[in-house]
């Protein structure tokens, strides 16, 4: 094992099935399966979850849908991880739940449900004190690796690219000829399927691709920018996906005429992203698609720092990114995106103002930066920022003009709909910044404080660690100071908007709310919170997804009676299920404060 910890600490397991013919399923029985999938998926949940719990109390996260199952579970003792893959290893869809299906039938053959037979358990460790997961997560989804339904599971084993080992991987890498036009026989070309922060901290670096000059091949997604060359389709490629949702119609979409006379590879983290992937290429008409076994994971086992792999793996929980065993201490891939020096430390506080894709920034150039711009973005980097309370109306109109201009070059309008629609959205968010300029309204602050991109407070409150499995508790500056006693909630408190609640986050707010009186007092903006709307407590939790204080509420919001409708639009509305939202209730922020943003319609 290659990523292993320092000592102490626990083991986790990393896996994925798709549910396909062969093996110990049968036909029938996967048929049968998919005709009845959320009575047995909703059987097949409850299963994860006693298994968890029985084998040591195992903390993660699985999805699982009628395509398959996708998971990484964490727990202290190995035994307890054996033991709960000795159990998937025996599963059987219909002896192990001890059901029939929904109508009382069982599939013709019967017998042959070992979904889980077989799988390619990939084991990693993580040090004492530094758990992966705060608790157990298993969710039934549409799609075990996301693609917006590009890909049928049904159609993966006709469509999918040739499964190497991690052996023949390396091989093709050792025989790789230089692209100096004088090499015979296909180009290879080395796709990082993964996202774009997810290469930028680590990936495969062979001596025939210069490494000073890889960042030059990834892949250009800007809407002024123009269709790379043929000549320039080699080498190893980032596919600038900040979602593997976007890769077939970012990538594959655009590029695959240019990759038909090219040799293929792919990888990603554990090899599940990849047999989507290789199948979206394909289905384009692109032969020459193999991609890697096990993925960088059993690469990186059985080659180590002796191999083609550099810098660290990123891992989508709180260990963040693993760097493989032996592997030298100066061995960094990353560069601060401004001052280009050698950096790999990914953190949840550094986002793209534009997209909220992870950013490498140094703690220097990240002083001098208010916001930051991804790779993909640098070319707003001067027009396009999420606070605008530190410009003046001229610099406003001056972004103004400049964003107008890319918005109207991005063409045609179809192709470039979400990039338009992003642009469309700022301009409007400055036209009506320098509205309030010129009312009076507000004012410029040319000093304000650095602002969190994702709750939009400011840096004395969060430190930018507040969402995905970065949200851990927030340590406040005054942390010897003594912390005021969390308000008590239970289900089915009424609760409305409270003190901290963020129009900007969260909608319009009691002061820009026109339907309501004009806020004359405390009193009458108490009374304008509880008009502007109100709901139920659904749900109290911890708001680091496992913490030790439940510091958060999921909220089930009325009907807004005052909203105007058509019929149709009434009876639209009525028809859509409520939509529960969650709150911080009590969150400490970083300077002790609680925030609340709602309160119990008691509380005032």
């Amino acid at each position: 094992m290659v990523f292993s910890s320092d000592g102490g600490g626990g083991r986790v397991v990393l896996f994925y099935r798709y549910f396909l013919p062969g093996g110990g399923v049968g036909d029938e029985t996967l048929r049968f399966f998919r005709q009845h999938s959320m009575h047995y998926l909703e059987e097949m949940l409850k299963h994860q979850q006693s298994l968890c719990e029985k084998h040591g109390g195992m903390k993660g996260r699985i999805l699982i849908s009628s395509e398959g199952i996708n998971g990484t579970l964490s727990c202290q003792d190995e035994n307890d991880l054996d033991s709960y893959i000795n159990e998937m290893e025996g599963f059987d869809l219909v002896e192990t739940l001890s059901t029939k299906n929904d109508t009382g039938d069982v599939p013709p053959d019967a017998g042959r449900g070992r979904l889980f037979r077989g799988i390619d358990w990939k084991k990693s460790s993580w040090n004492e004190g530094a758990e992966p997961f705060p608790d157990l997560k298993v969710q039934i989804v549409k799609e075990i690796v996301s693609t917006g339904g590009s890909v049928d599971v049904a159609d993966i084993p006709k469509d999918m690219g040739k499964e190497i080992s991690a052996a023949e991987f390396h091989e093709l890498l050792s025989k790789a000829p230089k692209h100096d036009g004088e090499a015979k026989g296909k180009d290879i070309v080395l796709i990082d399927v993964r996202n774009t922060f997810e290469c930028a901290v680590g990936r495969f670096i062979h001596p025939s691709f210069d490494p000073d000059t890889t960042q030059a091949r990834t892949v250009e997604s800007r809407a002024d920018s123009t269709v790379q060359s043929a000549s320039r389709m080699q080498g190893w490629i980032n596919p600038n996906t900040v979602t593997f949702g976007a890769f077939d119609s970012t990538f594959c979409e655009r590029y695959s005429d240019q990759l038909k006379d090219k040799k293929v590879l792919m990888y990603c983290t554990g090899g599940i992203r990849c047999v989507k992937a290789s199948a979206m290429l394909k289905q384009r008409g692109v032969e020459d698609v193999s991609h890697l076994s096990g993925g960088i994971h059993r690469y990186v086992e059985q080659y180590g720092a002796e191999g083609f792999w550099k810098g660290k793996l990123f891992v989508f929980d709180q260990r963040v990114a693993l760097a493989a065993g032996g592997g030298e201490e100066n061995d960094v891939v990353g560069r601060c995106i401004e001052c280009q020096v050698p950096y790999d430390d990914i953190s949840g506080s550094n986002l793209c103002t534009v997209c909220r894709d992870l950013v490498l920034i140094c703690p220097k150039c990240k002083k001098s930066h208010h916001e930051i711009h991804c790779e993909r973005h640098q070319h707003l980097k001067s027009y396009y920022f999420t606070f605008l309370e530190r410009f003046t109306m001229e610099e406003l109109q001056s972004q103004h003009s400049e964003l107008q201009v890319i918005h109207d070059t991005c063409l045609p309008a179809r192709k470039h709909k979400n990039a338009r629609r992003t642009l469309r959205k700022q301009l409007d968010k400055l036209q009506l910044r320098i509205e309030e300029l010129k009312s009076g309204s507000a004012e410029v602050d040319r000093n304000p404080k650095r602002r969190c991109r994702t709750c939009f407070e400011s840096e004395d409150i969060c430190d930018g660690l507040c969402w995905g499995f970065w949200r851990t508790k927030q340590t406040p500056w005054n942390a010897g100071e003594k912390i005021e006693p969390i308000l008590g909630v239970k289900v089915g408190a009424r609760v409305h908007p409270g003190s901290n609640w963020l129009e900007v986050r969260y909608g319009s707010r009691y002061k820009t709310n026109p339907r309501l009186p004009k806020i004359a007092n405390v009193e009458d903006e108490r009374v304008a919170r509880r008009e502007l709307k109100t709901g139920t407590v659904v749900e109290v939790k911890s708001w680091a997804s496992g913490g030790d204080e439940n510091d958060c509420v999921v909220v089930a919001w009325d009907k807004d009676s005052r909203k105007v409708c058509t019929p149709q639009q009434e009876k639209n509305e009525n028809d859509l299920p409520k939509q529960a939202e969650i709150y911080r209730w009590g969150v400490v922020a970083r300077n002790g404060q609680r925030l609340y943003d709602v309160v119990p319609d008691s509380a005032e």
